[in-house]
């Protein structure tokens, strides 16, 4: 089936855009529209990223680095100047929700915990882990369905001995989070699962892994102070049903795609950036 998206391939941040509106996804990746701005969160959490990346692959925190990082990232985009305090408060006001700074040195210390947190817990967590792979990138084929294949980068896989010679391998994605975490309606959101869940059914198949022997989650790198209160596993369920579920997905989005149908979701209106504006209003 040729798809109407003109690419030779999708993401998970696309299929969720796709899932959380359909409008919306159709002005960032057919319409095209530009909208992208400077952001600390999103600084913030590619500098994480790299510095557990790194860890993963050299066993070495660059805490130092990772922090000077984020001091450069914020001088450059000026995060802590009255006009980006502004900007950012007068945007939240018209979207319907209220705005709080945060300081430099709150970024930096939040950076600092998580990093120093992260070895003890994955010790404890996944006894005896080996290191696979960090950003390990998907090219799979969908299906023969579709010429679209799928593309993706899983932030670590590490595997566990077993008694019985074999190894349980774990996909798992970080995520930065606010202090207090994810709440319980995040964490049983399947849209947001099936991220995870796609990563251990591509990188399977490309291995040729049973899927019995892949879990897959989600670890909470949250903003905290407390060292180690930063890191949570979030564990994800994906049997049989669960990835099916997400096939389903994938094939829902690239045939209403195609047909070219685009629905507003009200509900996903309140942080998106095209609410109030000549392209939704």
């Amino acid at each position: 089936m040729t798809n109407k998206l003109m690419k030779e391939h999708i993401s998970f941040s696309e299929l969720k855009q796709w899932k959380d509106c359909s409008w919306r996804h159709k002005l960032l990746y057919i319409d095209r529209l530009q909208t992208f701005e400077e952001s600390p969160h999103l600084h913030y959490g590619t500098i994480i990223h790299d510095a557990c990346e790194h860890f993963l692959k050299t066993k070495e925190l660059k805490i130092d680095e990772a922090k000077s990082k984020i001091k450069e990232a914020w001088e450059e985009h000026g995060f802590d100047s009255d006009d980006f305090i502004t900007l950012q408060t007068n945007r939240a006001q018209l979207q319907g929700w209220k705005y709080k700074h945060n300081k430099t040195k709150d970024w930096l210390d939040w950076a600092e915990t998580s990093l120093r947190s992260m070895p003890d817990f994955l010790d404890q967590t996944f006894e005896n882990w080996e290191f696979v792979s960090a950003e390990d990138e998907l090219y799979e084929m969908i299906s023969d369905q579709f010429d679209t294949k799928f593309k993706g980068f899983i932030d670590c896989i590490i595997k566990i001995p077993q008694k019985n010679g074999k190894y349980k391998y774990w996909i798992l994605d970080w995520k930065t989070s606010s202090g207090r975490g994810w709440s319980i309606q995040k964490q049983r959101d399947f849209n947001i699962q099936a991220q995870v869940i796609l990563y251990k059914y591509f990188w399977g198949t490309k291995k040729q892994i049973d899927m019995k022997d892949i879990q897959c989650g989600f670890v909470l790198l949250k903003k905290v102070k407390t060292l180690g209160k930063s890191c949570q596993l979030i564990k994800v369920s994906s049997g049989p049903k669960s990835i099916e579920k997400t096939q389903k997905m994938i094939r829902s989005m690239l045939k209403t795609v195609n047909k070219g149908l685009f629905l507003k979701n009200r509900d996903s209106c309140m942080f998106c950036e095209f609410k109030n504006t000549e392209f939704c209003n």
